[in-house]
């Protein structure tokens, strides 16, 4: 019976498009994610980094959050890009949004507002409520400080990285 049930719970995952990966990584996942949440940030870090490793993009945001910000880490902003990137690329909206910040703040890249824009017009789009609001705000307020051709380059460089599905963004 037990193999049965097994079983199944196989077949359904495999069939729900769920990859092999984050499968066996919820458990090491979660495990990492109430480490952060109880300010055990180097725990937290050693979990997250093979998982970030492995391609896993929730993993990755929480890395890039940790480089960003100095947590279980040492503060480094091309790194935090990089695990920001990497997750962006696989649609996950939060590094999106942060990506928009780090060029629209110049941290560790040269000051982009173009690129600023790009990410938060995209981020703004996948998110809802609250961070949804807050993509949008942003794009509403570089949008107020920038001039018509800086705004067309942005709007045609979100269509090429959503056409793309997020491999042609930069």
């Amino acid at each position: 019976m037990w193999r049965c049930v097994v079983t199944i719970l196989f077949l359904i995952t495999c069939t729900s498009g769920a990859r092999p990966e984050s499968v066996g990584a919820a458990q090491p996942l979660e495990e990492a994610e109430f480490a952060y949440e109880r300010g055990d940030y180097t725990q937290a870090a050693r979990i997250f980094s093979p998982l970030a490793e492995q391609g896993i993009p929730s993993a990755q945001y929480y890395l890039g959050l940790m480089h960003e910000q100095g947590r279980g880490v040492r503060q480094d902003h091309s790194a935090a890009q990089l695990w920001f990137r990497k997750a962006a690329a696989q649609g996950y909206a939060g590094p999106q949004n942060y990506l928009g910040l780090i060029y629209e703040r110049g941290r560790g890249v040269r000051k982009d507002v173009v690129r600023a824009l790009m990410w938060y017009t995209i981020a703004a789009t996948m998110l809802s409520g609250n961070e949804q609001k807050t993509a949008m705000s942003r794009r509403d307020y570089l949008t107020s400080q920038m001039n018509a051709s800086q705004i067309e380059q942005a709007q045609e460089m979100v269509r090429r990285c959503q056409q793309t599905h997020f491999t042609d963004c930069e």
